[in-house]
């Protein structure tokens, strides 16, 4: 049944933005299945039913996921993600989609929870299903949901990929954008192309400890070994995504004729110089040269002035990048961190835009003092926006042991506890509701935002197996016990 919630959830589409065909159809199921439901403004549906009779003095459980999903799609494929659902495929016990994104990112959430809601066999308590809109692009939903309308404090989020794990902290974050204005001038010479290419990238969150190299870093570095007064820049860019770390990134330099050579020689050296320190972390790493056309050397294009090229090139070399604190608490875990997840370049500015994460809010706000001085000393424009609040875990939690007994009884062995360098609803919500206590699970899921995404259908049934044991353990410790 969960699988046949998850292809039904399929067909219809529900790409971030567009929120309201996937949330009428939550509505719909509620009206039909005699369940109370709420839907607010932003599209957010919680569905409650009531608890199995005799255990209406359990508190409430909350489940919760998300209803949008990222869309992507391979590069010859005509999927219509605002009018079409997915065409789902099964192979060798995993579930795709036809050349596009899967969505069980989070959509197995929904999925899940329509499941409980229409299995009348079970003992559980009283339970208030949240699906949250747009979590992909900025948790907009959670960020403008009325947590008054809930009333339990026990969540099991549903919006992990790693079967075995239990996240039960996440980093808060937001982003900064430092702008530099800039004036255009006339500058003769021969158009140069550095492209900066085969990085391996990766979620400036959970693979920001993999020691992988940022492209726009990277090709700061590659400039700063230029005589600035030997070329000026027409054009630089890199990163479409702050929360990814970018893996290509191209400067565009128009270089006088008398240097065209020197230059050549410089880019050249400091391209061995780099990608033979990388040669283990980043073994495709590319640095290409090209020339637009090498019989219009005296050609005049309209760059970027001596002056801003400086203040880009100490912006570039200053801004942190990537690890900058290790949790004390939890070992392996990546406490703080940021990432130049944007460089551009406009007519009359250059933009950088960098993902700060952090566990602790005073960290947080260290680094986003230490980018304003950057900002400053540049004479840059600063603003942060898209802030969110982390979810620190608690040193002791009942939920979270009854839970993890639960998996223990299941699995025969305990879950990992542990901590996301990135951000959750888990951190938003819990900001609006003190005292919320949370676990975060989810089926093993791989490649999620990709058109490779895939889900394990039997890790699907073993964590149905885990929910449903767990709601009838709530159920019966806190009929008994009120006091968690």
């Amino acid at each position: 049944m969960v699988i046949d919630y998850f292809k039904k959830i399929s067909s219809i589409p529900r790409g971030s933005g567009h929120n309201t065909r996937i949330s009428n159809y939550l509505v719909d199921f509620a009206r039909e299945n005699n369940l109370k439901y709420y839907q607010d403004e932003y599209e957010n549906v919680v569905i409650y039913k009531d608890a199995t009779p005799g255990y209406e003095t359990c508190p409430p459980l909350i489940l919760q996921g998300h209803m949008d999903m990222v869309c992507e799609k391979t590069g010859d494929s005509d999927h219509d993600f605002e009018n079409e659902g997915l065409v789902l495929v099964e192979n060798d016990g995993f579930l795709m989609a036809k050349d596009t994104t899967l969505g069980a990112d989070d959509g197995i959430a929904i999925a899940y929870m329509l499941d409980i809601l229409t299995n009348d066999k079970l003992i559980h308590p009283p339970l208030e299903m949240l699906i949250t809109t747009d979590e992909e692009i900025g948790m907009e939903g959670a960020k403008h949901f009325d947590a008054g309308v809930l009333k339990g404090r026990h969540m099991i989020n549903l919006d992990s990929e790693e079967e075995g794990s239990f996240v039960c902290a996440c980093a808060g974050g937001g982003t900064a954008a430092i702008t530099c204005p800039v004036k255009r001038e006339s500058f003769g010479g021969e158009l140069i192309t550095i492209e900066v290419n085969g990085l391996k990238g990766g979620h400036s969150g959970t693979e920001i400890d993999k020691n992988r190299t940022n492209a726009c870093k990277l090709l700061g570095r590659i400039l700063s070994y230029l005589p600035v007064d030997s070329y000026r820049i027409l054009d630089i860019y890199g990163g479409r995504k702050d929360n990814v770390i970018p893996n290509e990134a191209v400067a565009k330099l128009v270089v006088s004729g008398q240097n065209v050579d020197y230059i050549d020689e410089l880019i050249s050296e400091a391209a061995v110089i780099v990608t033979d320190e990388l040669l283990v972390s980043e073994p495709d790493l590319s640095v290409s040269i090209s020339y637009d056309d090498p019989e219009n050397e005296d050609e005049s294009y309209e760059v970027i002035d001596m002056d801003a090229c400086v203040r880009l090139l100490h912006a570039l070399m200053y801004i942190p990048n990537g690890v900058q604190v290790m949790s004390a608490a939890i070992p392996g875990m990546v406490e703080s961190s940021e990432n130049i997840g944007i460089l551009e370049c406009g007519e009359d500015n250059i933009k950088i835009v960098v993902s700060m994460r952090s566990q602790k809010k005073t960290y947080m706000d260290y680094m986003t003092g230490i980018l304003k001085n950057i900002a400053d000393m540049i004479g840059a424009d600063f603003v942060v926006s898209g802030k969110y609040p982390g979810y620190d875990m608690s040193e002791k939690s009942d939920f979270r042991n009854l839970m993890s007994g639960v998996y223990e009884n299941i699995y025969g062995k305990k879950p990992e506890i542990c901590a996301i360098h990135a951000g959750l609803e888990i951190g938003v919500l819990a900001d609006k509701m003190p005292g919320l206590d949370i676990i975060s699970i989810g089926p093993e899921t791989y490649d999620i935002h990709t058109v490779n995404e895939r889900l394990d259908l039997a890790s699907v049934d073993r964590i149905k197996s885990f929910l449903l044991e767990a709601l009838d353990k709530f159920a019966k410790k806190y009929a008994k016990d009120t006091d968690i």
